[in-house]
C-alpha cells in the first residue's frame, strides 16, 4: 500500500460553495481526533469539515464522516477514493463554505471528491516495501566514515545518539541488508555491534 510522503491541499469551487481538502498523516485513532478538532477550531465559521480515514498495515481500518451533509454524499465517496488509491495511514478533511446554492447529492459527490482528488495530485506518496529497523553501536573514530557512507548510500538515518559511543538507527529495504550489513562490518573492522533489528514495512 502506499503512504502520503508531502501532503498538499486541494480546493474545489461549486457555485460559491468552496471545498478545501487536507490530507494527514496518521497511525491511531488519537492521531485522527486531534487533527478533526484543530481543523474544527482553524475553519470554525464553515459549515461542513467532513471526513475520510484508512490506517492500519492493510487499511483495515477506515471510517468516514457527512458531518451533517446529506447522507452518502461526502465521506463515503472520499473514502472510496482513498481506498481505490491503495492508500493508509491516511486522514481527508473536506471543509466546506457554503455558498448560498444547494448542490444537489451529485454535486457535492462531484465538489467532495474533486477536493480531495486536487489535493491527492499535487501531494507525493511512496509505496511500502519490505525493510528491517536496524539500530547500530560504534566508537567515536568511525563516525565520520560511517555517516559518510550512509550518505553516499541515500540510506535513511532516523536518529543518532552521542554518548560514550555512537548509536545510529536506520531503515533499509531488505535487498540490501546484506550488503550493507557487511559494508559496515568492514568500514568499522568489525567493531560495530547491531543492537536492533526489526523486519517492517515501510515507504522509503
Amino acid at each position: 500500500m502506499k503512504k502520503l510522503i508531502t501532503p498538499a491541499e486541494g480546493n474545489y469551487v461549486e457555485k460559491k460553495s468552496k471545498f478545501i481538502c487536507h490530507l494527514f498523516k496518521v497511525t491511531n485513532q488519537d492521531e485522527i481526533q486531534e487533527i478533526l478538532k484543530a481543523e474544527k477550531k482553524k475553519y470554525f465559521d464553515a459549515k461542513h469539515h467532513c471526513y475520510a480515514f484508512v490506517y492500519g498495515e492493510t487499511g483495515a481500518n477506515v471510517k468516514c464522516s457527512d458531518d451533517g451533509e446529506p447522507s452518502g454524499t461526502a465521506g463515503k465517496p472520499m473514502l472510496e477514493i482513498l481506498q481505490r488509491e491503495g492508500l493508509t495511514d491516511i486522514l481527508c478533511v473536506v471543509t466546506r463554505y457554503f455558498g448560498g446554492t444547494l448542490l444537489g447529492t451529485g454535486g457535492l459527490v462531484r465538489a467532495y471528491s474533486e477536493s480531495l482528488k486536487d489535493a491527492l495530485e499535487n501531494s507525493t506518496f511512496a509505496d511500502e516495501i519490505p525493510a528491517f529497523l536496524l539500530e547500530y553501536r560504534y566508537s567515536y573514530n568511525f563516525d565520520a566514515i560511517v555517516a559518510s557512507y550512509f550518505r553516499d548510500k541515500n540510506i535513511k538515518v532516523l536518529n543518532t545518539e552521542y554518548t560514550d559511543s555512537v548509536s545510529v538507527k536506520i531503515v533499509i529495504s531488505q535487498d540490501i541488508y546484506e550488503k550493507t550489513n557487511d559494508d559496515l562490518k568492514n568500514l568499522t573492522k568489525g567493531s560495530i555491534e547491531k543492537t536492533e533489528e526489526t523486519k517492517c514495512m515501510y515507504a522509503l
